[in-house]
């Protein structure tokens, strides 16, 4: 497969002194679909990591009325 190759680069002119090339055609960031399984994973441990926090929590504060 040949690669196109721009031997002499198109340049912007505009007020600023600094010459510029123009933007690509598409947007270089394309995000992916979705998460992957080790994500979905990570998240739903996360999720269960809060029940451990909870109860320390509410062990302090019984701690502190009682």
């Amino acid at each position: 497969m040949e690669r196109e190759v721009q031997h002499d680069p198109q340049v912007l002119e505009g007020d600023d002194d600094v010459p510029r090339q123009p933007s690509g055609d598409r947007d270089p960031y394309v995000p992916e679909p979705g998460p992957g399984p080790g994500e979905r994973r990570a998240f739903r441990v996360l999720a269960w990591a809060w029940i451990p926090v909870a109860v320390v929590v509410a062990l302090v504060i019984w701690g502190i009325v009682a």
